[in-house]
């Protein structure tokens, strides 16, 4: 049972009507000299926080990576994102179930949510390229978050995308959690990301939404919950790619302070 500070995705996370595009400012699109291009956005919602203390939210993060330069259109995959999140925002998981990513290897979204479906965090979509001979496929994949167990007494969150065309693909992303706590910063979203087809394929689009909401001991809590202290949420996020490069992409969100909740 964790309490500590921290969101995540962060690996996190699509389509809650709570969340709109509009609510965030757009994170610019960063170049390398390997071509790769990279940006990244987090949406929490709602967007009037209290300036001083934590209410329930849900926590939208969507990536995207391109190659300017490759004629396949396929970048050098991420192995790796290291995301920052706001001091303002924070994780909970006690009273929730965990699962192990051993039980999530070569699953279906179905298969996955009847093993750790009491686990599960939140949901969204992925999108992948993949070279099969002379063409290269759009894969699209359905993105399932859960709570995982925790690593050297830190939390963890798995990231289960699977698609089947044109071939069957599992993915089980694995970030761990830890505290950063400097520049303004909080939580620390560490993932590790695995290759598909040896390298050859790429992660280019990749959204997920966490939203989990539970009773415990009497009382309504939330996975992740935020404040507003600095009108601002931001984040910072770097990817390493399997070339060796590496991009650190930005995005910035305005909130609006609400009144403090009442003290029950």
């Amino acid at each position: 049972m964790l309490k500590c500070s921290l969101p995540a995705v962060a690996a996190a996370i699509a389509a809650t009507t709570a969340i709109t595009a509009s609510a965030a400012l757009a994170g610019p699109t960063v170049s390398g000299p390997d071509g790769n291009t990279q940006s990244i956005e987090t949406v929490i919602a709602p967007k009037k926080l209290p300036k001083n203390s934590s209410i329930p939210a849900s926590l939208k993060v969507v990536t995207k990576t391109a190659s300017t330069t490759n004629p396949t259109g396929v970048p050098s995959p991420a192995v790796e994102a290291v995301i920052d999140f706001d001091k303002g925002a924070k994780l909970f998981t006690k009273g929730l179930p965990t699962c192990d990513p051993a039980q999530l290897q070569s699953t279906s979204t179905e298969i996955a949510e009847e093993k750790c479906g009491k686990a599960k965090i939140g949901s969204g979509t992925a999108e992948a390229l993949l070279p099969t001979g002379s063409k290269v496929f759009t894969v699209s994949q359905t993105v399932t978050a859960f709570n995982g167990v925790p690593q050297g007494g830190k939390p963890t969150v798995i990231l289960h995308s699977y698609g089947t065309t044109p071939i069957q693909t599992t993915l089980v992303l694995i970030g761990t959690v830890t505290s950063f706590n400097k520049e303004g910063y909080g939580p620390r979203l560490d993932v590790q990301i695995p290759l598909i087809a040896g390298g050859t394929g790429a992660l280019t689009n990749f959204q997920v939404t966490i939203n989990k909401k539970w009773t415990y001991k009497g009382k309504k809590v939330s996975f992740v919950s935020a404040e507003c202290a600095t009108k601002t949420l931001k984040t910072r996020s770097v990817f390493t790619y399997l070339d060796g490069q590496s991009l650190e992409a930005l995005h910035t969100q305005p909130c609006t302070q609400a009144p403090e909740p009442k003290r029950k």
